[in-house]
C-alpha cells in the first residue's frame, strides 16, 4: 500500500486503533479519538479547546499513551498473523507519517518498536 501523504498514513493508524478497541470492547471517547489525530504539522487538523480540556479531565497522558500503544501493538500482531505483508504496510505508513509532527507517533514508536 502506498501512502500519498501524512494524512493517509495517520488515517491507517487511527483506523487500526479504533478497530482493535471495538474488537476488544475498549471505550475510546470522542476526546481520545481527537487526540489520535492531534498534530502540530497537519494543516487539516483543527485544534478544539473543548476536546483538549475534556481529554485532560478523562485520562492522564501516560495512561492514554499506554492504552493506545497496547491497542496498536495487538492490532499489528493480529494483522501480521493474518497476512505477513501487513508488516511492510505499517512500516511504510510510519515512514510517511514520521515526516511530520503527530502525537500518535509517540505511541506507534513504542507499539511497533521503531
Amino acid at each position: 500500500m502506498i501512502f500519498p501523504d501524512q494524512g493517509s498514513a495517520k488515517s491507517l493508524f487511527i483506523r487500526k486503533v479504533l478497530e482493535q478497541a471495538e474488537y476488544e470492547g475498549v471505550a475510546i471517547s470522542a476526546a481520545q479519538q481527537y487526540m489520535l489525530a492531534w498534530s502540530e504539522s497537519d494543516p487539516s487538523f483543527k485544534q478544539d479547546s473543548k476536546l483538549n480540556s475534556q481529554f485532560e479531565q478523562e485520562i492522564a497522558q501516560g495512561e492514554y499513551e499506554k492504552k493506545i500503544q497496547g491497542l496498536l501493538k495487538r492490532a499489528y500482531k493480529r494483522d501480521i498473523q493474518r497476512d505477513s505483508s501487513e508488516k511492510s504496510t505499517y512500516r511504510e505508513a510510519y515512514r510517511v507519517l514520521s515526516q511530520g509532527d503527530h502525537y500518535i507517533l509517540v505511541m506507534i514508536q513504542e507499539a511497533l518498536g521503531v
